[in-house]
């Protein structure tokens, strides 16, 4: 697997994600309401938004997927959003989600998805807080309909929905929805019951979270269906993590879980794999 990045900035398998300032650092608590649900519609004009920009490539074994990041389009942020990069935040709670950045997780999750799910053309997946959507990427290039969900509509008008566009063209309109919101506000409009497959990656920092994040679980995923949650096991200084999240599941019984991934490359990152616990 190789992942470059045509902009200045390290390349996400040489940063040491042991040093710097711990994530609660990054963070700033808002007292603000949460994001609306709301479905945005990928229209024409942003295939071609970013155009005239290089892309960043994620080559994997057999799929390569291009992609924009937050830092190159910063010009076309605005409110909330544009006061949290210009304060290099990573989290403001209720306001921005850490949608503009490529994530380490979501480069493991993507490269397993490829590896061992089978995912087929009539399979159909959501992924929660996507930001550039790079795990739904690879389940798009492996034939899936894909659903992408991120707290900010801009993270989705300016990175996720163009990032559709230059990977599989015009059969974004047929084979992808997108939604903003929180996490309440989507578990009250989504159908029931209608995923094969749900994906996570850095989701799982903030415990206070949990509930409402299992609620849409719970919602959305099929009987038979697979959810994988693509984390580190601990985010020191905010305070969740696989196994505080695994204890959350455990208290609520309705999935169970297994960790399919572990890498000590850095802070240890895992993927867990949750099923329905079937009926008594």
């Amino acid at each position: 697997m190789s992942f470059s990045f045509k902009f200045d900035i390290p390349d996400a398998e040489d940063v040491d994600f042991n040093q710097g300032e711990p994530v609660d650092s990054k963070c700033k608590d808002l007292a603000k309401p949460v994001a609306p649900y709301e479905e945005v519609v990928p229209r024409q004009e942003l295939e071609n938004l970013h155009e005239s920009l290089e892309k960043n490539v994620l080559d994997l074994t057999s799929i390569k997927v291009t992609f924009l990041v937050g830092g190159q389009m910063e010009s076309l942020l605005r409110g909330d959003v544009l006061e949290a990069a210009e304060g290099n935040l990573d989290i403001v709670p209720n306001v921005y989600e850490g949608g503009m950045k490529v994530w380490e997780c979501s480069i493991d999750l993507a490269e397993y998805i490829e590896n061992h799910l089978s995912i087929d053309d009539e399979s159909k997946v959501l992924e929660l807080g996507c930001g550039a959507g790079l795990p739904g990427l690879v389940a798009c290039l492996k034939g899936a309909f894909v659903d992408f969900q991120d707290y900010n509509k801009q993270v989705l008008e300016l990175i996720t929905i163009p990032n559709a566009f230059s990977n599989i063209g015009a059969r974004v309109k047929k084979r992808c929805h997108f939604f903003a919101g929180d996490w309440s506000a989507l578990a009250e409009n989504i159908t029931a019951s209608q995923y094969d497959f749900i994906l996570m990656s850095e989701t799982i920092y903030n415990t206070a979270s949990y509930p409402s994040l299992i609620a849409v679980l719970k919602k959305a995923i099929k009987r038979t269906g697979i959810v994988l949650v693509a984390a580190k096991t601990c985010y020191f200084g905010v305070g969740g993590g696989t196994r505080l999240f695994e204890d959350a599941l455990a208290r609520d019984g309705f999935f169970a879980s297994r960790v399919v991934f572990v890498t000590d490359s850095g802070v240890q990152r895992e993927i867990l794999e949750l099923r329905v616990v079937p009926p008594p």
